[in-house]
């Protein structure tokens, strides 16, 4: 099982992935989307879509809650 720091590294480099495709800083909310999930499985499925999406989509994906 991964340790709360192996979560908070995910979600960091998650964070940073969206960043860059995104070319701005998260708002709480985009941000937010990443940090309450901290099942790995889960953070998986958003590193994949993160790192597939365009910033338009991505910034759709990010909002969709």
């Amino acid at each position: 099982m991964p340790t709360d720091r192996t979560i908070k590294s995910f979600q960091a480099e998650i964070i940073q992935r969206a960043t860059t495709t995104l070319d701005r800083p998260l708002s709480e909310r985009e941000q937010s989307f990443i940090t309450q999930r901290c099942g790995f499985i889960v953070l998986e499925m958003i590193h994949d879509t993160v790192s597939a999406a365009s910033a338009a989509e991505l910034e759709r994906y990010l909002n969709s809650e």
